[in-house]
């Protein structure tokens, strides 16, 4: 206790110029930082952060671990880690280890999970093994998270040389953007009332993934998976003769944007053959007399 307490400020001062420097690496528009590390000491702990990858797609998992060293004596016992991360991203069942052990979340938090060990379990000696402990946990990046902005990290601990809270130390994590999908309708040429015909729709960025949602009018014909070539395609039979604006609407996938599109599509009745003019009936041959 009395090691954390007395080292605190300068520990801290130590740990800000760290954070500053890694936050200037990591401004928006540079080239992705994946994975990305942070590492700062306040008095004789060292901590690094790492993040698997700062630059993750939505449905993404990423990995963040958190490594406790000492410089100097004494041992310390960790007790407790709290592990700060946006809420748009969701802890991964059984995915907490601390020391190669699997170990239990308390998830009680949207922004924060927590782990607590045996008092004597997870020591971190500085001159003998172990060396080091390395608390992780895994997290799905949702959809819900803002695009193309720093989101930040960080963690707090208690051990039984104290407390450490350290706020937005890092890495942050910047999620990307979505791709840019475009989905384009087939022509449909020659539709008749009554008659089945095939309308096709083609996502790109092509890939299986999501589905696609035709429309005839209001109605919903159906939602159709898109396949490996960013195919989706539907039977519909028209009623009616008419025009019709067909669409299509593609739902999205991991890391592409939903689009839609719409084209209109002329119905016509099935020509019914005119009725034939009778042939008329010859008179029966009387003889050269007519009667």
């Amino acid at each position: 206790m009395v090691d954390r307490s007395i080292q605190r400020v300068a520990g801290s001062m130590a740990a800000l110029a760290v954070a500053a420097g890694f936050v200037a690496a990591a401004v928006p528009g540079t080239a992705s930082a994946a994975p990305g590390t942070v590492t700062w000491s306040d008095g004789n702990s060292k901590f690094t952060r790492t993040v698997s990858n700062t630059n993750p797609i939505v449905g993404e998992v990423v990995t963040v671990k958190t490594t406790f060293e000492r410089t100097g004596i004494p041992v310390e016992y960790i007790y407790a880690v709290k592990d700060w991360h946006p809420a748009c991203l969701t802890p991964v069942a059984g995915s907490a280890k601390m020391g190669g052990d699997q170990v239990s979340l308390d998830t009680s938090s949207s922004d924060w999970v927590r782990a607590s060990f045996g008092i004597t379990k997870y020591p971190v000696y500085p001159n003998i093994n172990p060396k080091s402990q390395t608390f992780e946990v895994q997290y799905t990046v949702g959809v819900n998270c803002a695009r193309d902005t720093p989101l930040p990290t960080s963690m707090d601990y208690s051990g039984s040389l104290g407390d450490g809270n350290y706020a937005n130390k890092g890495p942050n994590i910047t999620v990307s953007s979505d791709a840019v999908s475009t989905t384009v309708l087939t022509d449909v040429t020659g539709a008749q009332t009554g008659k089945a015909v095939t309308l096709e729709a083609t996502v790109s960025p092509a890939a299986a993934g999501g589905t696609v949602q035709f429309k005839a009018g209001d109605q919903v014909l159906g939602d159709i998976p898109v396949n490996a070539n960013g195919k989706a395609t539907i039977v519909w039979t028209p009623g009616a003769a008419g025009s019709y604006t067909i669409g299509a609407n593609f739902s999205g996938r991991t890391g592409v944007a939903a689009s839609s599109t719409t084209k209109v599509v002329t119905v016509t009745d099935v020509p019914v053959d005119p009725t034939p003019t009778p042939t008329p009936t010859p008179k029966p041959n009387t003889g050269s007399f007519g009667f």
